[in-house]
């Protein structure tokens, strides 16, 4: 009988059962791909981890990524969560003050920086790739029906629904208002198509129009059943594409660079905030850092033949 220990983690939040929850294996040896995305499955979240030792001298360990039913290559809350969670059980060694480390992803090696003040782990951040700006849709009543809205509710005029890719692409959508955001019901077969025209089915959307005043964006995951095991309270790497685009576009500015925060997860009862750091060279994003605060809420255990 095999044992392997599990920590269950919320990410971007600072208070228990809020944010995104992550489940994280410290220590996968001996897990096979096939047994990994079955653990990821019995989990039942929007990602899981499995951490093993690193086939890259530079960085302090490999992050697998596994939805109930694929693995990523690239993804926020557990890249985030991952660093955290090694950093606060003594799994990579940290000190105070910001630790700059790099993590083995299915992308390539990237840069983690955890905060760490009197002994206690405050933020992890990570870096994404530079944002590759894709395909446009302009046709609002095409996304308006896709997400069972009117028109009116789609806020195109300064910036258009696009594919936005900073490890991983989504189609990101200018919502007029947060009663239009929560108001999003996707529509199945809508979606399906659009998403085959657009080439991702990853939609985020996402409002200037917020609840918190120290946030400068609401965003919010647009679900309908083709990945993970539902809505995803809050999408790091859909967040580093946002803050990509609406620095990019001059929306938010940046003069050489630009931090800000965003919400997600208020529509679903898992409030949390993401820290965005966007560089600039000119016009030009030249470099993406998305992270926050995390909470380890508990433990477990599991066992294999």
């Amino acid at each position: 009988m095999r044992s392997y220990r599990y920590l269950r983690i919320d990410v971007f939040t600072d208070k228990p059962f809020g944010g995104n929850p992550l489940a994280v294996f410290p220590t996968a040896q001996g897990l096979s791909t096939e047994e990994m995305q079955m653990l990821a499955k019995e989990m039942n979240l929007s990602e899981t981890t499995f951490v093993l030792p690193s086939t890259k001298p530079n960085a302090v360990a490999r992050v697998r990524i596994f939805t109930i039913d694929r693995e990523l290559p690239l993804a926020g809350h557990p890249v985030v969560g991952t660093a955290f969670a090694l950093a606060s059980t003594g799994g990579i060694k940290v000190q105070h003050g910001k630790n700059h480390l790099q993590l083995e992803l299915g992308v390539g090696v990237l840069p983690v920086v955890i905060d760490v003040v009197s002994g206690k782990v405050v933020t992890a951040m990570m870096t994404q790739r530079p944002p590759q700006f894709g395909m446009q849709v302009t046709d609002a009543r095409k996304l308006a029906n896709a997400l069972s809205l009117s028109p009116d509710q789609l806020d195109l005029g300064g910036l258009t629904a696009r594919v936005v890719d900073t490890g991983i692409p989504w189609l990101l959508i200018p919502i007029k208002d947060r009663r239009a955001l929560k108001a999003i019901r996707a529509d199945g077969k809508l979606c399906d198509a659009l998403a085959k025209e657009v080439g991702t089915d990853l939609f985020h959307a996402f409002t200037q129009d917020t609840g918190d005043p120290d946030c400068a964006v609401r965003a919010r995951h647009v679900w309908w059943g083709n990945v993970t095991s539902g809505e995803d309270p809050v999408t790091g790497s859909a967040i580093g594409c946002i803050a990509s685009y609406l620095v990019g576009e001059g929306v938010i500015l940046a003069s050489p660079d630009a931090q800000f925060s965003i919400e997600q997860g208020d529509d679903v009862g898992r409030p949390g905030k993401v820290l965005a750091h966007i560089g600039m060279s000119g016009d030009i994003v030249t470099s993406v850092q998305i992270g926050g605060a995390a909470v380890h809420v508990g433990t477990g255990e599991i066992w294999l033949e």
